[in-house]
């Protein structure tokens, strides 16, 4: 059965109740719905499923249903790995109706977990769902194959997370000896992120509206015998992008229609006044060649086989210092779990304020009146560990969420006067920092460089 339209999807996902809402889903990815409950003895334990059943098929390949109180991300991998021990195939969705997350597997190797938030599911988590309903395939391995490569949404942003977790101790490596290993680790970091923001950048058309922006002045500076650490990236950094287009150079007006970004991603930081951070030119070839040029990159989430802003939280708390992550309990929070603990908290918050239950305030923080409206302009959110700001970033996407006002000036204003982040780590605020302004230029719809809007100082 193949679905005749996908786009009901969000609405369906929201409306997810019970094990027979779930039939639905079946049936709008292309499967047969059924519903055939299974035996509470061996399913229905403590801390496990309150109620199993078969809920559809595709030949001899079962969906089964599973409804909980707990964590759904965690039962949906402790329910795959009981299936492969016991040979059995088949898809999982595990439904918690109280927190409103739907997470799914499969009992087939790697067991992918895909966890989605029904309120508000991502685009990467639609295009997940939307690739379940590929052609039909022959046989119960084949149909779990499919599944497993359609669930599989992380699997560019885990070969990402590789190449540049290798890149990063190549670049620590490579500056001086004489500096202290936290201190290489953390300039080191910022030379990769302030290159990762451009590709980002360059995605938008706004490098001089050439796709291949930063490859080509790399070729260029290599080719006439330069460094590409003095002669490229320091006059693009420090000479072009935080420099207004009329006061820049001869060398800056070289590079062609670049904009004013602004922001203290393109300050000199404090480590390079410090130390002479410089990384050589084999480093540089190693790092485009292996890492920046091996991945396409995108503004915009749910693009398959793209990296997207919303893929380098994962990357981020990975590459932060290893010793400074295990003393000070840093941990990788899913992006569904953050916006589900954002949303209950400002319920929460909300309900307070005006009085009313909280199933009302969570049903206003969708459809803002204007008692609403006014309220969350006078929201403060503080994340006191803010790590790597996925707290922040889920609190900008809701509170930028279902507002009449343009999206890139309204989330200026929320990152002006509405959150707030501190952290112990340097290293952790500056990749705050910088996921915060990829959300800007990701909304931001400019084409000519010259009316792309400058960053705000986060500081």
């Amino acid at each position: 059965m193949v679905p005749t339209a996908l786009a009901p999807l969000p609405a369906l996902l929201k409306d997810l109740r019970s094990l027979h809402d779930l039939r639905e889903l079946v049936a709008a990815v292309g499967h047969t719905p059924a519903l055939a409950w299974l035996p509470a003895d061996g399913w229905v334990e403590r801390d496990g499923p309150r109620r199993a059943a078969v809920i559809g098929r595709r030949g001899a390949f079962e969906w089964l249903g599973f409804e909980t109180t707990g964590a759904p991300g965690a039962l949906a991998e402790r329910l795959a790995r009981r299936l492969e021990r016991g040979a059995r195939l088949a898809g999982i969705l595990v439904l918690s109706p109280r927190s409103r997350l739907l997470a799914l597997s499969v009992s087939l190797p790697p067991r992918p977990l895909l966890l989605v938030d029904l309120a508000c599911p991502s685009p990467l988590s639609l295009a997940c769902l939307e690739r379940l309903a590929g052609p039909e395939e022959q046989g119960e391995l084949a149909t779990a194959a499919l599944v497993a490569r359609a669930l599989d949404g992380e699997a560019t942003g885990r070969r990402f997370f590789a190449a540049f977790r290798g890149t990063l101790q190549r670049a620590t490596e490579s500056l001086p000896a004489g500096m202290p290993v936290p201190d290489r680790h953390a300039a080191a970091l910022l030379q990769l992120t302030r290159v990762l923001f451009l590709y980002f950048v360059q995605a938008k058309g706004w490098l001089d509206g050439r796709p291949a922006f930063l490859r080509e002045e790399l070729d260029r500076v290599l080719a006439g015998g330069r460094d590409p650490h003095r002669d490229l990236l320091q006059p693009l950094f420090f000479g072009t992008l935080n420099q207004p287009a009329e006061r820049r150079g001869r060398a800056a007006l070289s590079f062609g229609r670049v904009p004013f970004l602004n922001g203290g991603l393109f300050e000199p930081h404090t480590l390079e006044r410090r130390w002479r951070v410089a990384l050589p030119a084999p480093f540089w070839l190693s790092a485009f060649d292996d890492l920046f040029e091996r991945f396409h990159f995108t503004p915009r989430e749910g693009e398959r086989d793209r990296i997207a802003p919303d893929m380098l939280g994962r990357v981020f708390e990975g590459v932060m210092d290893l010793d400074e992550r295990s003393g000070s309990g840093t941990f990788y929070t899913p992006a569904p779990l953050v916006r589900a603990l954002v949303r209950a908290t400002l319920a929460a918050q909300v309900a307070v304020r005006l009085g009313c239950p909280e199933a009302e305030a969570e049903r206003r923080l969708d459809e803002p009146d204007p008692a609403m409206v006014a309220l969350l302009d006078q929201v403060t959110v503080l994340d006191p560990a803010c790590g790597s700001g996925a707290f922040l970033l889920g609190a900008l996407d809701l509170l930028s969420a279902s507002r009449a006002e343009p999206p890139l000036a309204l989330r200026q204003r929320i990152l002006a006067r509405n959150l707030f982040g501190v952290d112990r780590n340097p290293a952790a605020v500056r990749l705050s920092e910088l996921r915060l302004w990829l959300a800007l230029i990701a909304s931001d719809r400019a084409e000519d460089p010259a009316e792309v809007a400058p960053l705000p100082n986060l500081d």
